[in-house]
């Protein structure tokens, strides 16, 4: 029996590291967003020659640009939300995650994402997509995070990191959650 082709999912930091596409044999994805990362005016001439790269790798059809679908966006947000890695991720790592599991999804295809971004592989973890990173170790067991209070210890939804405590005026921070039961 023949096996599924593979689909790589490509992060700003994978194309950053110089890589050279045409030299990968399986079919690489990202989104506009990522794209737009690249050409970032703070890096235009530092990732000039990633760019033409990048770009002849769109022209060879090498490299496919596409966005998700909204669907699977909300789904990210929700899921991020529910691991505690809603805060940690840019709009553009929630479209890439996104793209990843829509690609998952609606292909007959392996999905892999490649990210040296401990929190997107913490939530391609907890979907059960492939992950993996390059020149790093990447993540060794899923984390499910919640936010709190340090002082008060009060509990506080994903989104609130960073805010303040309505109870006592402190500055919410993450932390792993504990299975303990109290």
């Amino acid at each position: 029996m023949k096996e599924k082709a593979s689909i790589y999912i490509f992060d700003t930091n994978i194309f950053l590291t110089g890589i050279d596409i045409n030299l990968i044999e399986f079919e690489i994805y990202t989104t506009l967003s990522i794209i737009e990362e690249i050409k970032d005016y703070r890096y235009t001439e530092k990732n000039r020659n990633i760019l033409n790269k990048v770009n002849a790798a769109i022209e060879t059809k090498k490299l496919t640009v596409i966005n998700p679908e909204s669907k699977f966006i909300e789904k990210i947000r929700e899921i991020s939300k529910k691991t505690g890695d809603f805060k940690y991720l840019s709009d553009a790592d929630k479209e890439l995650i996104a793209l990843a599991l829509e690609l998952k999804e609606k292909s007959n295809q392996n999905v892999k994402m490649y990210s040296n971004d401990y929190s997107i592989e913490n939530v391609c973890s907890e979907l059960n997509i492939p992950f993996s990173s390059l020149y790093k170790d990447g993540i060794e067991s899923k984390i499910n995070w919640e936010v709190y209070c340090p002082y008060c210890k009060s509990i506080h939804e994903a989104e609130d990191l960073n805010k303040t405590c309505e109870m006592c005026g402190s500055t919410l921070k993450r932390r792993p959650k504990s299975n303990i039961i109290y």
